[in-house]
């Protein structure tokens, strides 16, 4: 009788590591980083804008304080004629003072402070095309990215779950693997066993032979027929032990291997649930309302609320 005894020789499903993952994370966190750079650039470029805008202001606001002024005081001496009662003798009226221009002096300045209000002006509109330009090209970049990182992620899973369903089949052939064994085991124990009563018998038989007297002490062929078949005996026996000897280490390798598969189905599905977290959290902090329409939009880009005042100047920037 003869038993064939075989080992399962399972590889483990191979699984991207997760480098793309990873990669695509890394670039993730990069586009931010440099969003965030970009956006505080404007931010503090937007800031310095505004001084400019509120020096420009002020210039502005001396300037026609000063106008008005001057102009209360030539409508004051439009007023007044040879009757009126606050007219006097002054002394030295033509004297030159001091800070008196000329009309092109005054008429450049008051153009320079006009050129300069426009100047900033038109700078703010190209600065706010700009931050809106970055801000837009910002939340394309995110967006796009992060539907990069979310079929990274998603790509990770399915990976993940296809390598699981492998080494479940294998966990489940090897289990099979190693019932058989475990029967083909038993089934050679008791044909070594079976073995043994039949050497003890032909020995036996053959040591009684040895006790014949005298001329009876013959070696014939039932002596020779007798050593044939203990030999016969001991050599399947030795073989059945041999191949009981390789069957148990086909099984001890396949209880290694499947010790092995339950710790990397404990790995993997440890991976994905991680990675169902990852993407629940992704998928909450991305819900948001999309803007229904242009006015909408430029609110949110622009940090607005409902009354259309954004706060600029809030401790917040």
């Amino acid at each position: 009788m003869t038993f064939a005894s075989s080992s399962a020789n399972f590889t483990l499903p191979s699984v991207d590591d997760g480098f793309s993952k990873r990669n695509s994370r890394r670039r993730e966190v990069y586009v931010i980083d440099g969003i965030k750079r970009q956006l505080h650039q404007q931010v503090q470029t937007a800031f310095d804008q505004i001084a400019r805008l509120n020096e420009a202001k002020q210039q502005l606001i001396r300037d026609l304080q000063d106008k008005h002024t001057a102009f209360g005081i030539c409508e004051e001496n439009l007023q007044l004629n040879e009757f009126s009662p606050n007219i006097s003798y002054k002394p030295d009226p033509c004297r030159p003072i001091k800070g008196q221009i000329t009309p092109e002096e005054w008429h450049a300045f008051s153009k320079y402070n006009k050129d300069r209000a426009e100047k900033e002006i038109y700078e703010s509109t190209r600065l706010r095309e700009s931050i809106f330009h970055t801000m837009g090209q910002s939340s394309a970049d995110l967006e796009s990215q992060g539907k990069a990182s979310e079929y990274a992620l998603r790509k990770r899973l399915h990976e993940l779950e296809r390598a699981l369903k492998e080494l479940e089949w294998q966990k489940k052939q090897t289990e099979e693997e190693i019932l058989s064994n475990e029967n083909d085991i038993d089934r050679l124990e008791k044909s070594i066993r079976d073995k043994e009563p039949m050497i003890k018998l032909a020995m036996t038989r053959q040591e009684n032979r040895h006790s014949r007297p005298g001329m009876d002490l013959v070696r014939d062929e039932v002596s020779y027929g007798l050593c044939d078949e203990i030999q016969q005996l001991k050599a399947e026996k030795r073989a059945l032990e041999d191949q009981l000897k390789q069957t148990k280490h086909a099984w001890n390798i396949l209880q290694q291997q499947l010790h092995r598969i339950e710790d990397e189905i404990a790995v993997k599905s440890n991976s994905i649930m991680l990675e169902n977290r990852a993407l629940d959290t992704r998928r909450r902090l991305n819900t948001e309302i999309a803007p229904s329409t242009e006015t909408d939009r430029n609110q949110q880009l622009l940090n607005m609320d409902a009354s259309g005042i954004r706060p600029i100047l809030q401790p917040t920037f």
